[in-house]
């Protein structure tokens, strides 16, 4: 893995270092870091990394500003935010923030998230279907929302909109129902890439929406918040 650690303070970089220096060994996984200070340099570089450790507070330009500037030029890159303050969850919403680890690190809660990383980049985290005569291979996480259209239904994706001639319920059997929320009849939704949320719509990161209907109102927020505790609350 090539990892960043985005921090105004060298004793966490110090800190974390050690700890990913201990997965590398508990899991036999290669870690190759490399340090920032600050976000005006981690964004000249031109180094695409598999994770970035980002501080939610710096000085100059703020951990978000920073993420927000990052996925300007499209890079997907899994952000882990470090802070001190547990309540900046949904500020992360916006920048689809993979994960949140509170101040000072805890080993076991950083390498839950790192297990979670790994093992969402295996072949069980994709999908496979035939769009157009063609194999697809997609990967679950990079679905934003699903829309039917009669017997078809579109898959949009971070970069990608695919027709895919099968139902909605079809589909839905498919991704994992503790990531995903059939909102209305017409709309499954991927919880990851959800920014915020009315009774009667939902926000993406890429700023377009989804509905939800009345009767799914009440257990799309039960699910959601279950969703929100599960991966970032529950790795605290």
């Amino acid at each position: 893995m090539r990892i960043a650690i985005c921090d105004d303070k060298m004793i966490l970089h110090e800190e974390l270092k050690k700890y990913l220096d201990q997965y590398s060994v508990n899991r036999n996984v290669i870690i190759n870091c490399d340090d920032y200070t600050n976000g005006f340099d981690l964004l000249k570089s031109n180094i695409e990394y598999d994770i970035i450790f980002m501080d939610y507070q710096m000085e100059g330009i703020d951990g978000l500003e920073t993420s927000r500037q990052i996925r300007k030029n499209k890079l997907d890159t899994t952000i882990i935010f470090l802070t001190s303050y547990p309540n900046i969850v949904f500020d992360t919403f916006e920048v689809n923030a993979y994960r949140f680890l509170v101040k000072p690190i805890n080993y076991e809660k950083l390498s839950a998230a790192l297990d979670d990383f790994l093992a969402a980049h295996d072949d069980s985290n994709f999908i496979l279907i035939k769009s157009d005569e063609v194999n697809r291979r997609i990967n679950i996480d990079d679905i934003v929302y699903i829309e039917a259209d009669n017997k078809y239904c579109y898959i949009r994706t971070t970069d990608d909109n695919i027709n895919y001639k099968r139902t909605l319920s079809e589909i839905e059997k498919l991704v994992p129902d503790d990531r995903f929320f059939r909102s209305h009849r017409t709309y499954l939704v991927g919880f990851r890439h959800i920014v915020s949320h009315t009774s009667t719509d939902i926000l993406f990161d890429n700023k377009e929406r989804a509905l939800i209907s009345k009767l799914k109102l009440t257990p799309f927020k039960k699910a959601f918040t279950d969703y929100i505790k599960r991966y970032n609350f529950e790795k605290w």
